[in-house]
């Protein structure tokens, strides 16, 4: 059996894919350029990727190819369609990386409402210090209590981002994209009231067929100035 992993270097230094030559002859590639690939798996049995892109064209030229491992939680690098038709399996690691994405997503929120950035570099510069006042309401900043938060895609990850604003006071809602979603302790909205009422706004679905596209340039328009 032989192994191919293409992006090693994506998944930090601090795992140890070794073991994986127990099963077989392993090949470990640091990085890998669009067209590095289709040499690469051509005689793969097993291909473990997380960011590099595998094509309908890349999997035809992979006869031996069984087993595509995807080191993420993200399908699209992958042309499943495809690999499903040559009987080839595409496996992910669904749900490794939920608590991180919902502290991110908060991270950024608080980043963004707080002003961080600005207030950061008044106190660096000397600005706030010298300003004699100790105070700059130049910038003012905003409580996410007493927000409406809306939530687009709530899966595992939009679920946690829920309860995590709930605890912060703020009023969710959400839009599900798959339709399936609706038995949920909260409102459901059609996208465009979603994107209408609500002061923050975040998203938590996968890329497919039934969400690309669903953020346009028809329907930001409807975002509220100050959201």
């Amino acid at each position: 059996m032989k192994i191919v992993v293409l992006d090693a270097k994506t998944l930090g230094d601090d795992l140890d894919i070794s073991p994986l030559g127990d099963i077989g002859a392993l090949r470990v590639y640091p990085t890998t350029q669009p067209n590095q690939t289709l040499d690469r798996i051509r005689d793969a049995n097993i291909v473990i990727t997380n960011k590099v892109v595998i094509t309908a064209e890349m999997i035809d030229a992979a006869p031996p190819l069984k087993l595509i491992c995807i080191a993420a939680t993200g399908m699209n690098n992958v042309d499943l369609e495809h690999a499903a038709s040559k009987g080839i399996s595409v496996k992910n690691v669904a749900g490794y990386s939920s608590k991180s994405v919902v502290q991110h997503t908060f991270g950024m929120a608080l980043y963004l409402l707080e002003k961080l950035a600005y207030y950061d570099q008044c106190v660096k510069s000397g600005e706030w210090s010298n300003s004699g006042i100790f105070t700059d309401v130049s910038h003012p900043f905003h409580e996410i209590s007493g927000k409406k938060w809306g939530i687009v895609g709530l899966g595992t990850i939009g679920q946690e981002v829920a309860h995590v604003a709930t605890a912060f006071g703020a009023d969710v809602c959400y839009y599900s994209t798959s339709g399936s979603n609706l038995k949920q302790p909260y409102p459901h909205l059609p996208l465009e009231r979603l994107l209408r009422d609500c002061d923050i706004i975040s998203i938590h679905a996968p890329l497919n067929d039934k969400t690309i596209g669903l953020i346009n340039k028809s329907n930001l328009h409807f975002i509220k100035e100050n959201a």
